[in-house]
């Protein structure tokens, strides 16, 4: 079986998800798997739990690193990738047993470059038809930009595509980054509406967790990375500039209630230059339009008590 898939599973502080996600992982349907756990300097039994299956199955190799975040844990399971194809799963997720085999089969048959699946979330409803759709880059940038799904552990990607692809260390976002750098390289791209992929929205998340002045930073700087890298063509400035509108109007809000980062206003005032250059008739709303009439201190009072109604 020449058809090796890499898995790689970054790992930090999922003691008790991880059983979950690696049972579901070494019981595929599609035996030929290296499974790559990268122990990120966890202070909890993860890394343990990592050599004991290490023990038993002979693909499953375990690097164990300081902890640098999950770029640079995903970076060092790239490092040793020895499969023909790469995919990604987090720690506190799991996935069907058939999602890989399933991947593949539609891989190879579509001679597709890269194949994404829709994630199963426990809080959420969603059809899933089984439909598949193969999408050149301009469609597929699209829905991506339109659907918000950068996620890296949504897809299955030819080696040959992400090679040399690394993540950016020490920052949050990655994903768009990675997302939007390999959209500029496919050719033929799947679209599998399948439910393969358990996400778990319960287990901590540096993207869950409280707002920061890095967080703020770096979703300016992922933000104008989609715009700097999109591809150049009419179908995708709509979407775009829906993007912009309503991620950074959410930003804005967020940035009004927690005025101890931005005392200066310096992020809101750029955030709400871009609004008012992405701003359409289509793309209206109310929130979008607070902001851009609003003067900033009546926006502090009403996004905290926005906050306050919201929480009750």
């Amino acid at each position: 079986m020449t058809d090796k898939i890499s898995v790689i599973v970054p790992v930090y502080k999922v003691e008790s998800y991880l059983h979950r996600c690696i049972e579901s992982i070494i019981h595929q349907t599609h035996k030929n798997l290296e499974i790559i756990l990268v122990n990120d300097g966890s202070p909890d039994n993860s890394g343990s739990i990592c050599d004991e299956y290490a023990s038993k199955d002979e693909r499953i190799i375990v690097i164990h690193k300081k902890n640098e975040g999950s770029s640079c844990a995903r970076n060092a399971g790239l490092d040793v990738a020895t499969g023909n194809y790469i995919s990604f799963v987090d720690s506190d997720d799991y996935i069907n047993v058939s999602m890989l085999q399933t991947m593949l089969e539609n891989l190879l048959k579509f001679d597709l470059d890269v194949i994404e699946i829709p994630p199963k979330f426990s809080y959420k409803e969603k059809n899933f038809d089984d439909k598949l759709t193969i999408e050149d880059p301009v469609s597929a940038s699209k829905r991506v930009i339109e659907d918000v799904t950068f996620a890296v552990w949504r897809r299955l990607y030819k080696k040959s595509i992400v090679e040399g692809m690394r993540f950016i260390p020490g920052i949050i976002h990655q994903d768009v980054f990675y997302t939007m750098d390999l959209l500029k390289k496919i050719t033929r791209y799947g679209f599998l509406n399948s439910e393969l992929y358990y996400y778990n929205s319960d287990g901590e998340s540096i993207i869950r967790s409280s707002y920061s002045l890095h967080k703020i930073t770096i979703a300016i700087r992922a933000t104008e990375y989609i715009v700097d890298n999109v591809i150049d063509h009419p179908d995708l400035e709509t979407p775009l500039k829906n993007y912009i509108t309503s991620y950074y109007t959410d930003h804005y809000f967020l940035l009004s209630r927690n005025t101890e980062f931005d005392r200066d206003r310096i992020f809101r005032k750029k955030i709400k230059k871009k609004i008012i250059e992405s701003l359409s008739y289509k793309n209206l709303n109310l929130r979008s339009l607070l902001v851009v009439m609003l003067p900033t201190k009546i926006m502090e009072f009403v996004s905290s008590s926005y906050k306050a109604v919201s929480s009750k």
